[in-house]
């Protein structure tokens, strides 16, 4: 997804799918609510305004789920390796090219 510079106050975040779909967020202070519309080409194809309250509760339960989409432990290992054990064999063969001594444990 990327986010397309818009007018002052404005967002506007098109699909990874393909800059054909976007959600844009525009804030309206003087009406205390937050828009959040929904994009084809260039045409509208819903929206929503929300209060700060609303908006708070979307925020809340994205961050939610961004946290539910985090990797579970193990996750980063490869070839049965921790990314820490990898680090220390690369850390280990430059020394050995570098012919730099082992440091004390």
């Amino acid at each position: 997804m990327t986010v397309v510079p818009f007018p002052a106050g404005r967002w506007t975040w098109e699909s990874a799918r393909g800059s054909s779909r976007a959600v844009r967020v525009s804030p309206h202070a003087d009406a205390g609510l937050l828009a959040v519309s929904f994009w084809r080409e260039d045409r509208c194809a819903g929206s929503v305004h929300l209060t700060p309250e609303e908006a708070a509760s979307l925020v809340g339960r994205l961050s939610a789920a961004l946290a539910g989409m985090v990797q579970p432990p193990g996750a980063d290992e490869v070839g049965g390796e921790s990314v820490e054990q990898r680090l220390v064999s690369v850390e280990q063969r430059l020394r050995a090219l570098e012919g730099t001594p082992e440091p004390p444990a």
